[in-house]
């Protein structure tokens, strides 16, 4: 009799529990189903299992507590829908809490020899995953195809544990798909598990209220972990003006970059998410010209970080950064007609490219614009 795939366990990068592997959980929900099992998780971690389970919800009902959610049809799926650590960015220092129980794996892929009549039999043992890119190395009917975002630098993000005996290979897939919170596009030739902007929407959503609640915390965003890796010295000078320390430092400003953020994020098109944000070291230009709305965020973090009066008369206080005026004084030299650019990267660092007017001259006229960079996130 065929197996059939029956759940993919999902978890959030960060969360604390007792050591057990990936693999040992997709072998008791093997046993305890009677079906093959897939185990998938953003970043490797370790997870609890229950002791002795008898029926699926002994299993799964500790691990709803934990975060996960899970749907049982044809395929029955526990996940938890979230952004790993290494796709957070800059926003990794107001997110991350104490670092994910974590633990080496052995890599394994798996072997042609396990693929038999389009379905599959394969088991991970303790302390073995498979990265889910390798799934594209596999020969068959149909090839696995994996967008970029589940592979960022070849990492052990998606880490996936499986147990399985005659797994069929369309079922396999489609389990993947609800595990990764993709979106699956069956082809001639290929199964395309995509980038779903849908799910990036919802996860990013959580992401952000996360990093509110480390900004209340005290907390402060990541800095850049990069080196120069050589070129041009166009190429240095685009380093260094992404190397530049984030404007954005006390509370107010780091909540006005976080609603900037997530304003900007909701007015991108699906198209636009997953190119800036499946395909690391992207950056979008967002012409505030056409996205009128993001506007009033930006004159409003122009506000939010302006360093407080001076206490004295005479007295000016001014950041140690590059091109630092009083960032109020701004507003009202930004060109109505044209106001620059919100700039945003894969990693979430933003950086506001504004169009300043210079003094009117005696004729009415207006001299070209001026452009200053604020590097906000």
């Amino acid at each position: 009799m065929n197996m059939i795939p029956i759940a993919a366990a999902f978890l959030m990068s960060g969360q604390q529990a007792p050591a057990d592997s990936i693999s040992d959980l997709s072998r008791v929900l093997f046993d305890v189903t009677q079906r093959s099992a897939i185990v998938v998780l953003p970043t490797y971690s370790k997870v609890s299992i229950a002791t002795e389970p008898k029926i699926v919800d002994d299993l799964v009902s500790p691990l709803r507590k934990l975060g996960f959610a899970s749907l049982t049809s044809d395929v029955a799926v526990i996940y938890q829908m979230g952004i790993p650590d290494s796709h957070l960015g800059v926003l990794k220092g107001l997110v991350s809490a104490a670092p994910p129980v974590q633990g080496a794996f052995k890599e394994v892929t798996i072997p042609q020899t396990a693929v038999k009549d389009n379905q599959i039999s394969f088991e991970t043992k303790p302390g073995e995953a498979i990265k889910v890119s390798t799934l594209m190395n596999l020969d068959l009917t149909r090839r696995i195809m994996v967008s970029p975002y589940y592979s960022f630098d070849n990492s052990g993000d998606f880490p996936l544990a499986m147990t399985a005996k005659n797994m069929p290979v369309a079922e396999f897939v489609k389990a993947l798909t609800r595990g990764l919170s993709g979106k699956l596009k069956v082809e001639a030739k290929t199964y395309t598990i995509g980038f779903d902007a849908a799910s990036f929407r919802t996860n990013f959503v959580k992401v952000l209220g996360l990093a509110q609640k480390g900004v209340d915390a005290g907390k402060s965003p990541s800095g850049m972990a990069q080196q120069y890796a050589g070129g041009t010295y166009s190429d240095y000078q685009e380093f260094q003006d992404a190397a530049q320390p984030a404007q954005s430092s006390s509370k107010p400003s780091l909540t006005a970059a976080l609603t900037l953020l997530g304003q900007a994020i909701n007015q991108m098109n699906d198209q636009l998410l997953e190119q800036t944000f499946a395909y690391k070291g992207t950056t979008s230009r967002l012409n505030l010209s056409n996205f009128t709305g993001l506007q009033a965020s930006v004159i409003n973090y122009l506000r939010s970080s302006s360093p407080a009066a001076g206490s004295q008369t005479g007295a000016d206080v001014q950041r140690n950064q590059r091109a630092t005026p009083n960032l109020a004084a701004l507003i009202n030299r930004v060109d109505p007609q044209n106001p620059g650019r919100l700039n945003i990267t894969t990693d979430f660092r933003i950086s506001a490219e504004l169009n300043l007017m210079q003094n009117r001259r005696r004729q009415g006229q207006v001299d070209a614009a001026n452009t200053v960079t604020i590097q906000i996130l």
